[in-house]
């Protein structure tokens, strides 16, 4: 696999003279596949079935997994594919270069570009693409508006402190509200790290993490000054814990410009905050797809911090403008997602008994099969009743899940 090279030309530049397909290769340049090649990654490999196989009146019926390590997975068990369609991920906004896979994560929806990979890569013309990421199979059931929770400060960010992120524009957003505007915004920031040490007032060291989220968030402290008037920093909140953060934040805010489709994201809508993003997100990988549907947020017109704080303050101050999680729930969730996967696979059509287009969780033969298989029901199976036959992480987990599934379906 060649991906290894980081576009960071575009990490912080949302203008590029460049042509469009010389900025498709560059983003095509790197895929975190890359990084699951190597031993020590090898028990972080995620096997993720959002549709599992299933065998009912003499009828055998693929499931599908995603994963970053597709390649891995099945050139250790290359049967595999005989009970599943495997899709690749490639974690960041560039297509997989997974050689054994049938479909690929692609994030969003740009014929344009997938004609231009087809026509450069002929031998992978096959290769069904999916404008999905991981982030798209968030449950939304778990990760819902907290109950009795008030909106008690202005923005909830969740990311690294690394480059990609841009955290200085975010801060700089923040110096300039204060300065427009008059007021101080309430911020708080977890940034997925334990090793960020936080002090009774607030104050953070960073001297543990990696030398450049160091460097990002010495620069976002540099900027505020007294940071802790504006920031409250977490290094780390549990899943369980977070809709609580999103349910009392006024609005989520990512400064991106280039990554993967970001759960943040998603998980924000889904407890019906809205979304501030750049317009330049992924503006090269995604062309007219949106990021959001409908009026869940807001685009940045522009990547200053003028217009950030512009955009906040319009946020902020008309909450009943936003309907986030119900246009999330329309357009995705893990029924959605299910659903666009068995549409986009023609042996789907072909082999469901009285199949009907994004009506999965209402087949009969599904459900019943669904049943008899593992006593679920699909929508129980889609939500995560049993997880353990759901998501599995590490190449021991899967090779046992794997020889489960032989062993129900007969292969040796």
């Amino acid at each position: 696999m060649k991906g290894a090279k980081w576009p960071v030309e575009y990490f912080h530049n949302p203008n590029s003279d460049k042509p469009i397909e010389q900025i498709w290769d560059d983003i095509d340049g790197y895929t975190f596949e890359s990084q699951f090649e190597h031993p020590e990654k090898i028990d972080k490999i995620d096997f993720v079935i959002p549709f599992i196989p299933l065998k009912y009146d003499s009828k055998v019926l693929k499931g599908f997994f995603y994963s970053q390590g597709v390649d891995i997975i099945i050139e250790e068990f290359p049967r595999l594919k005989e009970i599943f369609f495997p899709i690749a991920n490639s974690m960041f906004s560039s297509y997989p270069q997974s050689q054994h896979a049938d479909l690929y994560f692609t994030c969003y929806k740009n014929e344009k570009r997938e004609n231009y990979y087809k026509t450069k890569y002929p031998n992978k013309k096959d290769i069904i693409m999916l404008p999905l990421q991981d982030a798209d199979f968030t449950n939304e059931y778990k990760m819902a508006p907290a109950f009795n929770v008030r909106k008690t400060f202005d923005i909830f960010c969740v990311s690294t402190a690394f480059p990609v992120k841009n955290m200085p524009m975010i801060a700089k957003g923040i110096k300039e509200y204060e300065k427009k505007y008059g007021i101080s915004l309430k911020v708080k920031y977890a940034i997925g790290s334990r090793d960020l040490i936080v002090h009774q007032d607030k104050t953070i060291d960073v001297s543990k993490l990696r030398f450049d989220a160091q460097e990002q968030l010495k620069k976002v402290m540099e900027i505020l000054g007294d940071y802790t008037k504006y920031i409250e920093f977490f290094p780390f909140i549990d899943y369980k814990d977070l809709p609580v953060y999103y349910t009392g934040a006024k609005c989520c805010i990512l400064a991106a410009l280039l990554e993967g489709k970001n759960r943040f994201i998603s998980e924000a809508m889904c407890c019906n905050t809205p979304v501030i993003v750049f317009k330049d997100f992924n503006k090269y990988s995604r062309g007219d797809y949106p990021v959001f549907f409908e009026n869940s947020g807001e685009y940045v017109p522009s990547y200053t911090p003028e217009a950030l704080a512009d955009t906040i303050h319009k946020v902020i101050n008309n909450p009943q403008n936003y309907l986030p999680r119900k246009n999330y729930l329309k357009y995705n969730g893990r029924k959605n997602f299910v659903n666009t996967i068995i549409d986009s696979i023609p042996y789907y059509r072909e082999n469901i008994p009285e199949y009907q287009k994004g009506r999965i969780t209402d087949n009969i033969w599904v459900d019943l099969a669904m049943q008899s298989n593992y006593q679920l029901s699909t929508y129980d199976f889609i939500y995560g009743k049993n997880i353990a036959i759901q998501h599995v992480r590490g190449m021991k987990a899967i090779k046992s899940l794997v020889e489960f599934f032989y062993s129900r379906f007969g292969i040796k």
